[in-house]
């Protein structure tokens, strides 16, 4: 899923992201595990158009993940409030779920940690 530029130009901004412009994958290269809760209450207190919630979302995933696979878990409390956003969105952030889905993969070794969480949202 291609992100626009100038949409995650101003989240970079408005987050005070690293963000250089040279990212190939911005949603995976700005997360950052110990904003989750940042993120997340941004999500909900911004009046965010459907462009703006994909690549939030994007963030708020990839941080997840990357707080799973950085403290060997499986899942924690944040997940409930991830997945209620999912959830009632579910139609914007279709591709997204597809994403993160993985769902040709069997391997469980080539699964992102939070694919079986993802899994149990279909």
């Amino acid at each position: 899923m291609i992100l626009k530029k100038e949409i995650i130009e101003q989240l970079s901004k408005e987050l005070l992201l690293p963000y250089t412009g040279t990212e190939q994958d911005w949603g995976i290269e700005m997360a950052d595990s110990n904003r989750i809760d940042e993120f997340i209450k941004f999500y909900k207190e911004s009046n965010l158009y459907d462009d703006k919630k994909i690549a939030v979302m994007s963030l708020i995933l990839s941080s997840y993940d990357d707080l799973l696979n950085e403290n060997n878990l499986e899942i924690d409390d944040r997940w409930n409030e991830i997945k209620s956003i999912l959830k009632y969105e579910k139609i914007i952030f279709v591709d997204l779920i597809d994403y993160w889905l993985l769902s040709n993969e069997v391997e469980k070794g080539n699964l992102f940690r939070i694919t079986p969480l993802m899994r149990n949202l279909k």
